[in-house]
C-alpha cells in the first residue's frame, strides 16, 4: 500500500510496497504504471494527527524532554535517566501495546547517531550505539544515509573521496571547515559523537531559531530561484505559528553550484511569522545576492531573535495591528492544513517551486530517536 494519492507522489509506503522497489516521493502515475499491484490511497491526515499525538503523550509519560521531528518521529533525552537502555524498551513495549503499532527505536549519545541507529534495523527494530562501537555502524555506511546530507552535498563529499560516513569522520577538522559548510561540520562533530544538536523539547530550553533549507536542481533561473526561497519561508514560518513564536531578524542564503553562500540578513521592525512580511522584507536584499547567469542548488532561510506571539507589543506606527490582521488570516491557512494537508493553500510566489516537486521524485548523552511508524 501507498499513500499519497491527493498529492501526486508517495508519502508513506508499506513494507510491501518497499520491496518491489517503491521509493517515497515517487510520482504515482510512474507507480501505477510499474507496481500495477500496489494499492494507492489517499493520505489520512486527521488520523496520522491522532495517532502522532497518543505517541507524543506516550513518550512524554517517561520523560518530558521530547521534541517532535515530525508527525511520526521523536527525539527524546534520557541522558540523566538511570538506565536509557531498559527505559527505551519500556517506550518501545508501551507503544505497541497502546498504539498496535510497531515502531524502530535508536539509542545513541547524539541526534545523528540515534537517527542512524533507528534506522539500521527496521522496521521493528531497536539499536543501541555506544561510543565505542561508533566507527563500527559508520564503516559502511554511505554518506547519503547520513540525516541531513542531501545529494548534492552527497555528490560534493564523493568527489573528495568520501563515500561513507567513517571516510568523513576520518578527516580532519582543518580539512570540513575549508571544503564544507557549518551544517557538514556540525554533522561531522555529531558523527564522532560530540554533541552539536539538543534536543528541543516543548517543556525544555527556549527555542533559539527556525531553520529551512532545500536543495533544487541546479538552474540560474531567478524566479524558480525565489520560488524555492519562498517555500521555505512559507514552512519555517508556518513553523513559527504552530509554536506560537514570532521573529524579528530573517536571515536567507543562496547556496551556488560550486558550494559557495551568497548571505543576506534583514532586521525587521517588528516581530511577525507572517510568509508575506517576511518575503516583502527580504526581497531587495535576495536582489542583492543573486548573480545573473550564476547556477544556484539550494535556498534557505532562519528565522531568528524568536519571542512568543504572546508577548507581542504594539509599535509607534501600527506596524503590529496591520500584521496582526494577517495572522488572523494564516491562522485560516493553518485550520484548512491540519484538515486536508500541507500546501492546501500557499502562496503565488511558491507555487512554480511546488509544481516542479510535483513532478519530480525525492532525493555519554542519550538520544532516543523513535523512527517511522508501520
Amino acid at each position: 500500500m501507498v499513500t499519497g494519492r491527493e498529492r501526486g507522489m508517495a508519502t508513506a509506503i508499506s513494507q510491501e510496497a518497499k520491496k518491489l522497489g517503491v521509493s517515497r516521493g515517487m510520482p504515482i502515475f510512474l507507480i501505477k504504471k510499474q507496481f500495477p499491484e500496489v494499492l494507492v490511497v489517499d493520505s489520512n491526515y486527521r488520523s496520522y494527527s491522532e495517532f502522532a499525538s497518543r505517541m507524543f503523550e506516550i513518550v512524554r509519560r517517561f520523560t518530558p524532554l521530547v521534541e517532535e521531528y515530525s508527525i511520526d518521529e521523536c527525539f527524546a533525552d534520557l541522558t540523566n535517566v538511570l538506565n536509557p537502555e531498559k527505559m527505551a524498551q519500556e517506550i518501545k513495549q508501551t507503544l505497541k501495546r497502546e498504539l498496535g503499532l510497531t515502531f524502530s527505536i535508536g539509542l545513541a549519545s547524539t541526534k545523528v547517531i540515534a537517527k542512524i541507529a533507528s534506522k539500521w534495523n527496521k522496521p521493528d527494530g531497536f539499536t543501541v550505539i555506544r561510543h565505542s562501537d561508533i566507527r563500527t555502524f559508520l564503516k559502511d555506511l554511505q554518506i547519503g544515509k547520513v540525516w541531513g546530507i542531501g545529494p548534492a552535498t552527497s555528490m560534493h563529499l564523493r568527489k573528495h573521496g568520501i563515500q561513507t560516513a567513517l571516510n568523513l569522520i576520518d578527516r580532519p577538522k582543518q580539512w570540513v571547515e575549508a571544503n564544507l559548510s557549518k551544517p557538514e561540520l556540525e554533522r561531522w562533530k555529531e558523527l564522532q559523537g560530540e554533541q552539536v544538536y539538543k534536543v528541543h523539547a516543548e517543556l525544555g530550553e527556549k527555542q533559539v531559531s527556525i531553520q529551512r533549507t532545500r536543495s533544487l536542481s541546479k538552474t540560474a533561473n531567478k524566479e524558480i530561484i525565489f520560488s524555492e526561497l519562498s517555500n521555505n519561508i512559507e514552512n519555517a514560518c508556518a513553523n513559527a505559528r504552530a509554536d506560537k513564536l514570532k521573529s524579528r531578524k530573517i536571515y536567507i542564503f543562496l547556496k551556488t553550484q560550486t558550494f559557495r553562500y551568497k548571505r543576506a540578513e534583514v532586521r525587521l521592525t517588528s516581530p511577525t511569522n507572517s510568509p508575506t512580511t517576511v518575503l516583502n522584507a527580504i526581497r531587495a536584499s535576495f536582489d542583492s545576492i543573486y548573480d545573473l547567469g550564476v547556477e544556484y542548488r539550494a535556498t534557505g532561510v532562519t528565522l531568528s531573535e524568536l519571542s512568543s506571539t504572546e508577548s507581542t507589543q504594539n509599535d509607534l506606527f501600527g506596524e503590529v495591528l496591520k500584521n496582526q490582521k494577517k495572522d488572523i488570516l494564516f491562522e485560516t491557512i493553518d485550520k484548512l492544513e491540519r484538515r486536508y494537508g500541507k500546501n492546501t493553500i500557499q502562496l503565488g510566489s511558491s507555487l512554480k517551486s511546488s509544481r516542479m516537486r510535483k513532478t519530480k521524485p525525492n532525493k555519554p548523552l542519550w538520544i532516543l530517536s523513535l523512527g517511522e511508524v508501520v
